[in-house]
């Protein structure tokens, strides 16, 4: 609760951790949480609004913050594309559809570090959706749709 007093706004660069890591908890499933695609739509979009919107995922302050909010803040992104890793690593279809869409905006969104050291990951993990024949069709289209914008981010 800390980083709530001192905030300026809900654009303070100390609130990006917290507010990525809550979103996480809410709206992004692991492994052991169901997802429903009728609702995971709407969650998708308000997903992606924040994270855009508060650019959560872009890793830019100043060069004068504090040592222990960059870590805070490098840490949650790591949780962030870890938790979608997993998802796009998952059997059920859903899942992995929702972690494609959220890598999509991550790529368009995260640091030019993070995308050069995450740019072969990413491929290969999208590749290996497409090439596969169990994979459904929903998961290749999205596949697909997130290789392009992996192919033109200018992170």
């Amino acid at each position: 609760m800390a980083g709530f007093e001192q905030s300026k706004n809900m654009y303070d660069v100390r609130l990006k951790p917290l507010m990525l890591r809550s979103l996480m908890r809410q709206y992004v499933p692991d492994e052991k949480h169901p997802l429903s695609l009728n609702s995971s739509c709407f969650e998708l979009s308000k997903v992606v609004s924040i994270v855009q919107t508060h650019r959560l995922l872009s890793e830019s302050y100043p060069q004068s913050m504090d040592v222990k909010l960059v870590h805070s803040w490098k840490s949650a992104v790591d949780d962030w594309v870890n938790r979608l890793l997993l998802l796009l690593s998952s059997d059920m279809s859903d899942k992995c559809w929702l972690g494609i869409c959220l890598l999509g905006v991550t790529c368009q969104e995260c640091s030019s570090d993070r995308f050069l050291s995450s740019y072969s990951v990413w491929l290969h993990k999208l590749l290996s959706h497409i090439q596969s024949p169990a994979d459904s069709q929903l998961v290749k289209v999205a596949s697909c749709t997130a290789i392009s914008v992996l192919f033109t981010s200018n992170s």
